[in-house]
C-alpha cells in the first residue's frame, strides 16, 4: 500500500487557504459596491478580448496592475495596499474578507524586488529582464495571497510517481538533474496549467528555496548580481525541447492526479481508509468525482468556446471596418458583399462547430481511472501511467516527412485560395480568409485537445479521422505559428492596457474616495 500517497493526503487535508473566512474579527479591506461593479465590469470586458485560461485571470490582472504601477511614480512601499484594493474592486478577492494585515505581509515581498528591478535595467535586454522579474513578482504576490499548497503537494506527488515510471532513451544526452527538473516542469504545466510566469517563479524557488517571503539581503544581492544567468538558466529549463516532449507525454496522466486531489478534498475522513485498507473504494470515489469533473469540464468547454467565438467575432468586425471595406472601395471601387459576409461569419461559426462537437467516452474513461488509481495505491505498473521518452523516433524518415508536409501545405492552401477566387474573393479577402482559417483551426484543435485533460487513454482514430488529421496538419501548424505572432500585436489589449485602463482606474478610485467622503460627512452629522 502507498504510504507516500497517505502522507500526501494528510498534507493536503491539513492545508488551509490564506484568505480567511468572513467574520473572524480582523479588520478587512472594504470597497464600495459602485466602484467594485465598475472595476469588475471592466475586467470582464477585457478578459473577453484576451484568450486565457480562467485560473490565470487573477494572476494576469496582478501582472497588469503592477506593470502600470512600475510605469508611474508609485513607490514599492505603496504597491501592496493599492494592489489589494484593486483586486477587491475587480472581485478577484472577496470584499470584506481580506485582512488589512496582508498589506504588511506583502510589503517585504515588494521591497526585496527593488534591487532586482534595478539589476534588470542594466542587463543586455532590459525589456525582457523587466518582464521576467515582473512575472516572478506577480506570481509570488498571488501565492502569498491565495494558498496553492494543495495543488503543489499533488504536483510533487505526480512528479515522484512519474519519475519512477519513466523510461529514458539511452541516447538522451541530458544529465539526470536536468531530466528531473524538466519532468517537474512538465507536471506543473499539465496538472496545474502553469503558464510561463508561474513556471519562472516555481523554478526560481526551486533553485533558491529561501527566496519566498522576506529574503536575506545577501540572497537578494546575489540574485541581482547574477540576474542574467538566473534568467537564462530558468528559461532554458522551461523552453527546452525535452520539456515540451515530456509535457505531451504526461498531459493525459495529469487528469488522474487532478481527480485524486478532488477525492482527497471531498472525502477527507475516508481517504486514509481508501489508501491503507480498501483501494477498490478509492476507485469508486474516483468514479464519483470524475463524473462531477466531467460535468464541470463540459461547462468550462462551452464557456471557452463562447469566449473564443466572441473574441473572434469582435476581431473580424473590427478588421472588416478598418481594412476590408476601405480596401474594396479604394482599390476596386465597389464593395464585395459575399466575401465580406463570409469573412465575418464563417470563422466564428467554424470555431463554434469545432468546439461544440466534442465527445467524451465516459464509461471507458471511468474504468481507466479506477484501474490506474488502484495501480497507484498498490504500487503496480500501469500502461497509462508509464512514460517513454524517445529522442529520434523517426530517424531518416523525418526528412522525407518534412518534404511531404511542405508539399501538402502548398497544395491545401492553393486549393482553398483557388476555390475562394472562383467565389469572387479578391487577393486581400483570400489572404484574410486563410489567415483566420489558420488561427481558428489551431485554436479549435486546441479547444478539442482540452479533452486530454480528462480522458486518460488515447482516442481511437479511424481511416476518415486519420485522413482529416493529415489534411488539417499544415493549417494547424500555420495557425500555431501565427498565434504566437498575433499575441504580440493584439491591438485590442494594447488599447485597453495603455489607453483605457489607467484613466478608468482613476475614475474608479475617485468614485471610491467620493463614497468614503460622503460616508464620513454623514457620520459627522449623526
Amino acid at each position: 500500500m502507498s504510504n507516500r500517497l497517505s502522507q500526501i493526503g494528510q498534507a493536503i487535508i491539513g492545508s488551509k487557504p490564506m484568505v480567511p473566512p468572513e467574520g473572524d474579527g480582523e479588520e478587512t479591506i472594504e470597497v464600495s459596491v459602485p466602484a467594485s461593479t465598475a472595476a469588475a465590469l471592466y475586467e470582464r470586458v477585457r478578459t473577453t478580448l484576451e484568450y486565457q485560461e480562467e485560473h490565470l485571470l487573477r494572476r494576469n490582472a496582478i501582472t497588469r496592475i503592477l506593470r502600470r504601477y512600475l510605469g508611474s511614480d508609485t513607490v514599492l512601499e505603496d504597491m501592496a495596499s493599492l494592489l489589494l484594493q484593486e483586486l477587491v474592486w475587480a472581485k478577484y478577492l472577496p470584499n470584506k474578507q481580506v485582512p488589512t494585515s496582508f498589506i504588511n505581509d506583502l510589503k517585504p515581498v515588494f521591497l526585496k524586488y527593488g534591487p532586482i528591478f534595478d539589476a534588470a535595467q542594466k542587463t543586455s535586454n532590459p525589456e525582457y529582464a523587466m518582464t521576467w522579474v515582473l512575472d516572478v513578482l506577480s506570481t509570488e504576490v498571488e501565492y502569498t495571497l491565495i494558498s496553492h499548497d494543495r495543488e503543489e503537494y499533488m504536483a510533487s506527488y505526480m512528479y515522484e510517481e512519474l519519475k519512477k515510471r519513466t523510461a529514458w532513451d539511452t541516447k538522451l544526452d541530458v544529465s539526470e538533474e536536468d531530466r528531473d527538473i524538466r519532468l517537474f516542469v512538465a507536471c506543473h504545466k499539465t496538472l496545474l496549467k502553469s503558464n510561463h510566469a508561474t513556471l519562472r517563479y516555481r523554478l526560481m524557488t526551486l533553485y533558491y528555496p529561501d527566496w519566498v517571503g522576506a529574503s536575506s539581503r545577501a540572497r537578494i544581492l546575489e540574485i541581482a548580481q547574477n540576474l542574467e544567468t538566473v534568467i537564462a538558466t530558468v528559461d532554458l529549463q522551461i523552453e527546452h525541447w525535452l520539456t515540451e516532449k515530456l509535457t505531451h507525454r504526461v498531459r493525459r496522466k495529469a487528469g488522474l492526479f487532478r481527480v485524486l486531489l478532488d477525492v482527497i478534498e471531498n472525502f477527507p475522513h475516508e481517504f486514509e481508509g481508501y489508501v491503507t485498507q480498501e483501494p477498490d473504494l478509492l476507485g469508486r470515489a474516483m468514479w464519483k468525482r470524475l463524473k462531477v469533473q466531467t460535468s464541470t469540464f463540459r461547462k468550462r468547454l462551452r464557456r471557452t468556446v463562447v469566449r473564443a467565438v466572441a473574441f473572434l467575432f469582435i476581431t473580424k468586425m473590427f478588421l472588416a471596418l478598418i481594412l476590408e471595406i476601405p480596401y474594396d472601395l479604394l482599390v476596386h471601387g465597389e464593395l464585395f458583399i459575399v466575401p465580406l459576409i463570409v469573412n465575418i461569419l464563417f470563422h466564428p461559426i467554424f470555431l463554434a462547430i469545432i468546439g461544440l462537437t466534442v465527445t467524451l467516452p465516459e464509461r471507458r474513461n471511468a474504468e481507466d481511472y479506477k484501474s490506474a488509481a488502484r495501480a497507484l495505491v498498490v504500487g503496480a505498473s500501469h500502461d497509462m501511467l508509464n512514460v517513454k521518452v524517445q529522442v529520434n523516433r523517426f530517424g531518416a524518415w523525418k526528412q522525407i516527412f518534412a518534404v511531404v508536409y511542405s508539399l501538402l501545405f502548398f497544395v491545401i492552401y492553393g486549393a482553398i485560395a483557388f476555390f475562394l477566387h472562383k467565389l469572387g474573393f479578391n487577393a486581400f479577402s483570400i489572404a484574410l480568409f486563410l489567415f483566420f482559417l489558420s488561427l481558428v483551426t489551431f485554436f479549435g484543435i486546441r479547444i478539442r485537445g482540452l479533452t486530454r485533460d480528462i480522458i486518460l487513454s488515447k482516442s481511437r482514430r479511424g481511416i476518415i479521422g486519420s485522413m482529416f488529421d493529415l489534411l488539417m496538419l499544415p493549417i494547424v501548424r500555420a495557425g500555431r505559428w501565427l498565434s504566437v505572432k498575433v499575441a504580440k500585436v493584439n491591438v485590442f489589449i494594447y488599447f485597453f492596457d495603455f489607453i483605457i485602463e489607467a484613466p478608468y482606474k482613476v475614475a474608479v478610485r475617485f468614485t471610491e474616495e467620493w463614497f468614503e467622503f460622503v460616508k464620513e460627512k454623514k457620520e459627522e452629522l449623526s
